[in-house]
């Protein structure tokens, strides 16, 4: 393993080079396109572009993280200790180390500077290390809880308000050059590995870019597998696909930078409820197979160069619900080798056939060639209705299968019909990139056979 990566410390300096620069790659077959403007490469590891699958849990256990690896993933938050590290590296994976607050210079300087530079020195070399990351949620955690609390904990009167966004707006740039600082400090002692800022759903865009423009890879944590009015996010839709407006958001606070998006692998009422105990929880905030794809290949479609699931930590790993979200990075990691390949869906048109509903659904999507096969996906954002696409004369009489379902389509006079269903249809010219089946996994949870905690069958994903 270690010959295996030994080419990791330059590899991912590339990263620094090229995730500014378009695509170059030589045209394809069949279709001729040149990439977006705004495309992104994504990271490289072990001298490879890779789509990132990441893990915040760490099960701390070797034959727990190989079954993250079986089942495509890539990177697992680690420890900042060598054994944790060599685990990691045993299972075939890499790993991202958070430096906590030693990152922020703008209190401590030169004591968090002496802890950073002895951090950063004792695990830079290390070959399963692939990235740092800086304090989660840097940014809302500066206002949060300590400010939202204050400002609407009493009923402050108009001159009490303004003090307090007063103090706040004055306490941000303070931490964002805090960041920065320290930012350029890790720079300067490891130039190899990336730097990763995970934000909330939260912040106005002039903050985001204000804290963004330190890292090299920036991402958003998204949760909307949730009752209740919020969603957890501040937008107007509250769907699975604010999923994808957040990506949006994270690309226009961080232009030219890979965004990956972290997503949910918990139940809310494993955070809120003070008993979290089998009776009282409700099946139904888990997020179901289908809503674990949507949100996934939602983050995909709108450009994001990796995910990463957050709250694992509080589910079985044998769990049904475990076992769903690992059928969803299985299907995703065996499609890696179109992901990476330039995006042609300007070449084709996608028109939703609107039928009696008040209005047409948006609709995400990507066409991708790799070698000689094509991979087309698309998603309903809104409504499920069913999708004219045309455009596809160089398909002309070829069957696009459907990925995860018996479905499959013939493409005739340059145009196929989609299924309706508001759910990611992966569509692609071969079968053998389709590795899970959604039959394996319940439609929807429930409090008996279904329930999402009950161990899954060891013959669904292994």
């Amino acid at each position: 393993m270690k010959d295996k990566l030994g080419f990791l410390k330059i590899s991912l300096l590339l990263i620094l080079l090229i995730s500014l620069t378009k695509c170059n790659s030589p045209k394809t077959e069949g279709i001729k396109s040149e990439p977006h403007a705004d495309e992104i490469k994504p990271v490289l590891i072990n001298g490879e572009p890779r789509f990132i699958i990441g893990s915040y849990h760490n099960p701390q256990d070797l034959n727990q993280l190989k079954i993250l690896t079986d089942n495509g993933f890539n990177l697992v938050r680690s420890s900042a200790k060598k054994e944790a590290l060599d685990m990691v590296e045993d299972a075939g994976l890499y790993a991202w180390l958070n430096t906590g607050g030693l990152i922020d210079f703008s209190k401590d300087k030169n004591k968090r500077k002496e802890k950073l530079t002895d951090l950063v020195n004792r695990f830079k070399d290390h070959p399963a290390l692939a990235v740092w990351e800086v304090p989660d949620e840097v940014l809302w955690a500066l206002g949060y809880p300590k400010f939202e609390f204050l400002f609407y904990g009493k009923q402050w009167s108009e001159k009490q308000q303004d003090s307090i966004l007063r103090v706040l707006s004055a306490a941000i740039p303070i931490k964002a050059q805090g960041i920065a600082d320290g930012c350029e400090q890790l720079r300067q002692i490891d130039s190899l590995h990336p730097i990763w800022m995970n934000h909330a759903p939260r912040n106005t865009l002039s903050q985001l870019r204000l804290f963004s423009k330190s890292a090299d890879i920036v991402g958003c944590d998204i949760y909307p597998g949730k009752k209740g009015v919020d969603g957890h996010n501040e937008l107007h839709m509250h769907r699975m696909s604010s999923v994808g407006a957040y990506t949006d958001i994270m690309q226009n606070a961080a232009p030219g930078k890979p965004i990956w998006m972290v997503l949910q692998a918990f139940s809310w009422d494993l955070l809120r409820l003070k008993n979290p105990i089998r009776e009282n929880l409700d099946p139904k905030e888990f997020p179901s197979y289908k809503h674990s794809r949507v949100m996934a290949w939602d983050a995909i479609l709108h450009g994001a160069k990796g995910i990463l699931y957050w709250g694992s930590y509080m589910v079985d790993t044998k769990s049904l619900f475990w076992n769903s979200i690992l059928g969803v990075t299985k299907e995703i990691s065996a499609l890696e080798p179109f992901l990476l390949e330039k995006e042609l869906k300007d070449k084709i048109k996608i028109e939703p056939i609107q039928f009696t509903s008040s209005v047409t659904t948006r609709v995400a999507s990507t066409l991708r060639k790799y070698n000689n096969d094509y991979l087309l996906v698309v998603l309903q954002e809104d409504l499920s209705q069913s999708l004219n696409v045309s455009g596809l004369d160089f398909l002309e009489g070829k069957i696009l299968y459907e990925l995860t379902t018996d479905r499959s389509y013939i493409v005739k006079n340059g145009k196929i019909r989609v299924w309706f269903g508001k759910e990611p249809h992966v569509l692609c010219t071969s079968k053998k990139y389709d590795v899970v089946h959604e039959s394996q996994f319940p439609l929807t949870w429930d409090k008996e056979d279904n329930f999402p905690l009950n161990e899954a069958p060891l013959r669904i994903i292994p």
